[in-house]
């Protein structure tokens, strides 16, 4: 996909939208993913599981894809707030 500005992102993407992305690396607060654009979105350690604390060691394979809904988005850093509960996907 072609990189837009963080502003059309914003108006690309809509808060509640199902999106798939590729998991790109793993960080000890949680997970990014490449949702395209240009852009990473994160899942948050806290937005993996409806019960339970998720471990470093039950984070997705980097390449695999995953599909996350969109939480939010943060102007600072133009971070998108991605989650993968079941809760929250269905």
């Amino acid at each position: 996909m072609t990189n837009i500005t963080w502003e059309e992102l914003k108006k690309t993407l809509e808060v509640g939208a199902l999106i798939t992305g590729t998991i790109t690396r793993h960080e000890p607060h949680g997970v990014f993913v490449d949702i395209g654009y240009g852009y990473d979105g994160l899942i948050q350690i806290t937005d993996f599981k409806d019960e339970g604390v998720m471990t470093p060691e039950e984070y997705p394979v980097i390449g695999k894809q995953v599909q996350a809904k969109i939480l939010g988005f943060k102007d600072h850093g133009c971070q998108v707030w991605l989650g993968v509960k079941p809760s929250q996907i269905h």
